[in-house]
């Protein structure tokens, strides 16, 4: 097949044609096809919210655990968006919820950054593994307190996320908290477990990392 003719095939599920894009799948388009940089016609149409070309490509068979060369799937960029339909869809058509790209970075993690909650929810209640942590050792739960995302923290730690789990330099979520003088997030870390006296590869503890415009409120807290 002529590849300037997958190209259109791939612009038009990009760009939300689906009159084309159906016509280009009956005429022998290939729904793999991937661009320059390893992006099949599924992963842009569900970074962009296409629902309907989605659902388009995976009736007719496109690959949902594609990755491009960054190791993105269609469902890390769903995810990312926050659309909960496309997550589902990828979902139902077994898209693996735990796939990691090259930096070992989940769909979980980037929902979570961004406070993408239902899709959050969605992914836990298929499986995503709440305490994966990436090439750096950062977890969902370190993602939602850097990005101080509080309805999303508050569902990790329901859902028993480990609030103890430290990435390569030995910071926890607790020592993210309280470099960010978030008083109220460091207390609800607590309640739930935090340990105050873990200590970082540089033998700090998260009251260590208090900034001195707010040691007042947070070293009652952390002592």
């Amino acid at each position: 097949m002529d590849q300037n003719f997958n190209k259109v095939f791939w612009d038009a599920c990009a760009n939300g044609d689906f009159p084309m894009a159906a016509a280009q799948i009956k005429a022998g388009a290939d729904v793999n096809y991937q661009n320059g940089d390893g992006r099949s016609a599924l992963m842009r149409a569900a970074k962009r919210d296409r629902k309907d070309i989605v659902q388009l490509l995976i009736d007719n068979g496109a690959d949902v655990n594609m990755t491009d060369k960054n190791g993105k799937t269609a469902l890390m960029g769903a995810a990312k968006k926050g659309n909960k339909t496309i997550c589902k869809a990828l979902i139902d058509a077994g898209a693996n919820v735990n796939a990691k790209d090259d930096n070992g970075r989940t769909a979980l993690m980037r929902a979570c950054l961004l406070g993408q909650d239902r899709c959050v929810q969605l992914l836990l209640d298929a499986g995503a593994n709440i305490n994966a942590q990436d090439e750096v050792g950062r977890s969902a739960l370190m993602e939602a307190c850097i990005a101080f995302k509080r309805d999303t923290i508050a569902l990790l730690l329901e859902r028993n996320a480990d609030v103890n789990l430290f990435d390569n330099n030995g910071c926890t979520s607790l020592m993210r908290a309280a470099f960010g003088g978030y008083a109220s997030l460091v207390e609800k870390l607590i309640a739930y477990g935090a340990d105050v006296d873990m200590v970082d590869k540089q033998g700090n503890r998260a009251l260590d990392y208090v900034r001195e415009h707010c040691r007042a409120q947070l070293e009652p807290i952390l002592k």
